[in-house]
């Protein structure tokens, strides 16, 4: 049942990632704004460069995704990223959480 709703979480957690690169980040207002343009026959750009910005979100949040599924199937730890752009506490407790489901794991199976 675990894997089934992990399984089940990733194109939820793709959708949601998506969505917030495209509404709330700057890439994604770029490309809205560029279709627009192209749309309301401001710029003549070809359809392959407008889209541009958001193809690379698609791509990066398909990354991120497949990143924090195998961190959370523990296959990976906190990259340095995540460790750049997070707080000291914040690492602290992903570490924690993550030793936390190890061990929760290991007492399952006995």
């Amino acid at each position: 049942m675990k894997t089934l709703m992990f399984l089940v979480d990733l194109p939820i957690r793709f959708v949601l990632a998506l969505l917030q690169f495209t509404f709330f980040g700057l890439g994604g207002w770029l490309g809205l704004v560029l279709v627009a343009l192209k749309f309301f026959h401001v710029i003549t750009w070809p359809w392959w460069v407008v889209a541009l910005p958001l193809a690379y979100g698609v791509l990066y949040c398909l990354y991120m995704t497949i990143d924090g599924a195998l961190f959370r199937a523990g296959l990976k730890d906190v990259g340095g990223y995540a460790r750049y752009t997070s707080s000291e506490a914040q690492v602290n407790f992903a570490e924690m959480e993550h030793r936390l489901r190890k061990l929760d794991d290991e007492i399952g199976k006995k």
